[in-house]
């Protein structure tokens, strides 16, 4: 039986990306699980009325006069009791953000009762594509069901789950395992939505309360140890000054310490960053292996000793505390131009949050907390905005702060 794909609470993703109104239109296709309803007519400019595929079940809603995307829940023309265990008379919430829209059916004391998502039109997923998940790369293989297993390796382990269309040529899909024999990695999800705007193709995965918990990014790169380092060193790249004054650069391939080149390899294990940074026996600044780690301020570099093809490492007590160098830019710009469910588990909540924010920031968000006000207002790059509604975040950048608070929610 396929996976129920049932939400209880909706949740917007970000402080930011706030519920927005959008007015239902005609062939407009909503599923709540088990049916597909399809928009037949809006009656007056207000009264919107939509069934399932055979005609049996309908869902009649009226708009309110001047709040958009607020309905109240009618009788239907052949429907004698209310859906989902609720009463005709209960209202009716259209969320509108940029990567999900749905319907939300409240029922006693403003419990919810349903979610139905919006199919909208999409392409298959074709047989080979690529998928990055920030970790490893998943090549799509549809069925003649119109199913599609994602697989991919990891360690020796394959990975694989199922992919199931609500609808033919929609992108919503149900998320299931497809074998005892393999792991899912996104069993946490219920659903997943395909997005193409922007210059993106994601697939992004939803938990039950409607928030994102991991985002799949078209490539056409199989090699996932590539994109992993590339990714990672995007995260640390940048112009520093040491406790010294003198400036420090790292890019994704070489460094650069007082006009000399300085020279380094990403260690990594089965494909996995590692975090480790080798700048191998003579170098002008540092050498021999270093744990690299994102701050606040700027990159902590930590020498570690670690064995020959093992992942594990021992720090020791020398450290190097590198200052963000870069007045014209945030010391997580990256954020503004990559997806980062990659390395988020290796950083501290608190990192998190900083690097959450300031992607806020870089819009000149005004902040209301006292920490995040005094660190972003010490930054030579961050101007306030007159007012926080003409903050304007891209897609991208609210999939990035939901991966972030994603990474923020787990234990």
């Amino acid at each position: 039986m396929r996976k129920r794909v049932l939400a209880l609470l909706a949740f917007a993703f970000s402080a930011l990306s706030a519920v927005q109104a959008q007015t239902i239109q005609v062939g407009d296709r909503f599923y709540d699980g088990f049916a597909l309803f399809t928009v037949r007519e809006i009656r007056m400019g207000n009264i919107v009325y939509m069934t399932d595929a055979l005609g049996d079940r309908e869902l009649t809603l009226e708009a309110w006069p001047e709040q958009r995307g607020k309905y109240t829940l009618r009788p239907s023309r052949n429907a004698e009791e209310a859906p989902y265990g609720t009463e005709f008379g209960t209202h009716i919430d259209y969320v509108s953000q940029p990567d999900n829209k749905y319907l939300i059916i409240y029922g006693y004391n403003d419990t919810v009762a349903r979610t139905l998502y919006l199919v909208q039109p999409g392409d298959e997923l074709m047989a080979g594509g690529l998928w990055y998940s920030g970790a490893l790369v998943y090549n799509a293989n549809p069925s003649e069901d119109g199913s599609v297993k994602m697989n991919a390796m990891a360690e020796g382990q394959e990975m694989e789950f199922l992919l199931t269309p609500v609808a033919h040529d929609g992108d919503l899909y149900e998320v299931a395992d497809s074998s005892e024999e393999f792991v899912n990695e996104f069993d946490g999800a219920v659903y997943a939505r395909r997005i193409r705007q922007d210059g993106l193709d994601v697939i992004c995965f939803y938990d039950k309360k409607n928030r994102i918990t991991d985002v799949m990014q078209a490539t056409q790169v199989w090699d996932s140890q590539a994109l992993n380092v590339g990714q990672w060193m995007e995260m640390i790249s940048g112009s520093y000054v040491n406790e010294g004054g003198s400036e420090v650069k790292i890019w994704r391939d070489q460094g650069l310490y007082r006009g000399k080149d300085m020279h380094f390899q990403p260690v990594t294990f089965n494909g996995m960053v590692t975090g480790v940074l080798d700048f191998g026996a003579e170098g002008p600044y540092l050498s021999g292996k270093v744990e690299a780690v994102p701050t606040p301020e700027g990159l902590l570099l930590t020498e570690v000793k670690m064995n020959e093809g093992e992942p594990w490492f021992e720090r020791t007590v020398s450290y190097f505390e590198l200052k963000w160098n870069e007045e014209q830019r945030s010391r997580f710009d990256f954020a503004r131009y990559t997806l980062l469910n990659g390395n988020l588990s290796r950083y501290d909540k608190p990192l998190l949050r900083v690097m959450r924010n300031a992607i806020l920031a870089a819009h000149g968000y005004v902040f209301q907390s006292k920490d995040l006000k005094a660190y972003f207002e010490a930054q030579p790059w961050y101007t306030p905005a007159a007012s926080n509604a003409s903050v304007k975040l891209s897609l991208l950048e609210q999939l990035n702060i939901a991966l972030i608070q994603a990474a923020e929610r787990a234990e």
